[in-house]
């Protein structure tokens, strides 16, 4: 059931719940599902609109100080389905090295092991449309059948493929629209922003109410058993910042590294191709369609030349660039709307007739050949993505600033060592250098175009993939949450987030993410069913009343 707080009578509205989840984004939605699947009663905190926003649009804008984080602006979205408004929806799991200790840079093994967090892969997978895992025979004769070339280019590169959420599912506000409008004991509150999270009088390790303000005014207080904070990366550290603050150092006076190392994913173009034989060129590198889901091939470093390099995990990948003419970006434009994305549809009334060839070229590659295809106006490039350093320089903190609800803006400080250039050089050296030795050269030739200066930002990418700030670790002292994402000195808050990943790893953290929110999921019924606290939601009160001014107020 899906209430707007700016429409809601008298200026308090109260309420109980099992679990009070903040955001109604990717991860928020997600594991709101899983719990009302259990008969869970939860109550959801969203910022946002019914329609999802920019955060310029809504006054969310971060303070930026050194290199600009465009993540911070273009890679959020505030409203119903978040950031799953926007993304491309990839998925594809880390490895077990991604999470294994890796002594050549000095990066500590995740607190989970590859097979507790691989566990919960299939179920994600089935709640998303996608595949089922593949044996390793599965995949290597998918590879073999149809990426022989790419399988076979250099020893220092493993293939391996992606998967992408199909289009119809992508938007998870869409995909759960039935349970969002039509569960009782889901209750979803938009233009809902958390102004507070307030210690229990008699137990500050404790969370007893959640405080919210809409821009309106309207106040809602929620009175849980348990608090999940599923605001996105950026957001989410923003709330434990302001909590920790007006807590007087709750969280940080252990030690823990709560807004350090921030990174990212950094993605570069290194070369340009060349094409010679356009219809191989399409055959060796372009998507696959599998049961109605596309598949993207990666060329990873493997983890033996990451040891003996010092290098962090990488991979290279092929894309091409269109520009609003071709049927590509008619069809691409019309899916993107309907995901949610704001997108015009206009193109040019003389180039019409090709982007329709395109269209027809399309359908017939899918049918004939199960891969996308790539129009031959594209520019096609080799991409590289590295996983970045983690480094304690690299960190969020709370401005002096103030948004109209009182809470302190958040500033990004964000880095780029010359570590990071140097993994990135190396890589795409290596890729270049593998593409031209290998028989694909002679399908393409690849001009090498990684950028001479990549001090400057301009030259490398952020790709809106946030982690570290949150990170999950061993100890109050190295972390901020422990493996069961419940904050350290907190006894019933939790994070969903990618910010509690201790390092990025290869992959898109999509589907590792969602992994860590279905075991949560079922944390959290374990723990809730242990107390017996399954109590619906109920209205505790809708006359004005004076709001307390509890311990983790931020104004």
């Amino acid at each position: 059931m899906i209430n707007d707080l700016s429409q809601a009578t008298g200026d308090l509205v109260e309420r109980r719940a099992s679990v009070c989840i903040i955001g109604a984004g990717t991860a928020g939605l997600f594991l709101a599902r899983q719990l009302r699947q259990r008969h869970i009663s939860v109550v959801v905190l969203e910022s946002g609109h019914s329609l999802a926003r920019k955060p310029a649009e809504l006054g969310h804008h971060c303070e930026q100080q050194g290199i600009p984080y465009r993540g911070a602006d273009q890679g959020r979205s505030f409203g119903l389905g978040g950031t799953s408004v926007l993304w491309g929806g990839q998925m594809i799991p880390l490895t077990v090295s991604d999470m294994a200790a890796r002594s050549a840079v000095a990066i500590p093994a995740w607190p989970l092991s590859h097979d507790q967090v691989a566990a919960y892969f299939p179920r994600v997978e089935a709640a998303l449309g996608l595949l089922p895992v593949a044996t390793p025979q599965e995949e290597q004769r998918t590879l073999a059948r149809h990426f022989s070339a790419l399988g076979q280019i250099h020893p220092d590169f493993e293939l391996r493929l992606s998967q992408w959420i199909p289009f119809q599912t992508r938007n998870f506000a869409k995909a759960f629209a039935t349970d969002l409008q039509g569960d009782a004991d889901l209750e979803v509150w938009t233009n809902a922003s958390v102004v507070s999270l307030d210690q229990a009088a008699d137990n500050p390790g404790r969370i007893a109410a959640v405080q919210a303000r809409s821009p309106k005014g309207c106040h809602l207080v929620v009175h849980p058993q348990v608090v999940v904070i599923c605001a996105g990366a950026l957001e989410s550290t923003r709330l434990m910042l302001a909590f920790d603050e007006a807590a007087q150092g709750l969280i940080t006076k252990a030690g823990a590294p709560l807004g350090h190392y921030f990174a990212d994913h950094l993605s570069v173009t290194c070369g340009r191709f060349q094409c010679h034989d356009w219809r191989r060129y399409n055959l060796a590198t372009a998507p696959l369609f599998q049961r109605g889901v596309m598949r993207t091939p990666r060329l990873e470093i493997t983890s033996q030349v990451q040891d003996q390099l010092a290098l962090t995990s990488a991979f290279a990948h092929f894309t091409f660039v269109t520009h609003g003419d071709t049927g590509f970006d008619m069809v691409r434009d019309v899916l993107r709307r309907r995901q949610g994305e704001d997108r015009s549809l206009a193109i040019d009334p003389l180039k019409l007739g090709t982007a329709v060839g395109d269209v027809s070229a399309m359908a017939l590659w899918r049918s004939l050949h199960q891969r996308l295809y790539i129009p031959r106006q594209a520019e096609l490039l080799l991409q590289v993505d590295i996983e970045q350093l983690p480094n304690w320089d690299s960190h969020l903190r709370l401005a002096e600033e103030r948004d109209d609800l009182g809470r302190r803006r958040l500033i990004v400080a964000w880095q780029i060592t010359p570590e990071d250039r140097r993994v990135i050089r190396t890589v795409a050296e290596r890729a270049i250098a593998a593409w031209g030795q290998s028989d694909l050269g002679r399908v393409a030739t690849l001009h090498p175009a990684l950028p001479e200066d990549l001090d400057n930002f301009e030259s490398l990418y952020d790709v809106y993939h946030p982690t570290g700030m949150l990170r999950m670790g061993s100890s109050p002292a190295n972390s901020v949450v422990d493996p069961d994402l419940r904050v350290w000195p907190l006894e019933n808050t939790y994070i969903s987030s990618t910010g509690v990943f201790p390092s990025a790893g290869s992959a898109n953290p999509g589907l590792t993410h969602l992994a860590l929110t279905c075991r949560l999921g079922d944390h959290l019924v374990k723990t809730l069913s242990s107390r017996d606290q399954l109590s619906s939601p109920s209205v505790w009160a809708a006359t004005p009343t004076a709001l307390g001014v509890g311990a983790g107020q931020s104004h």
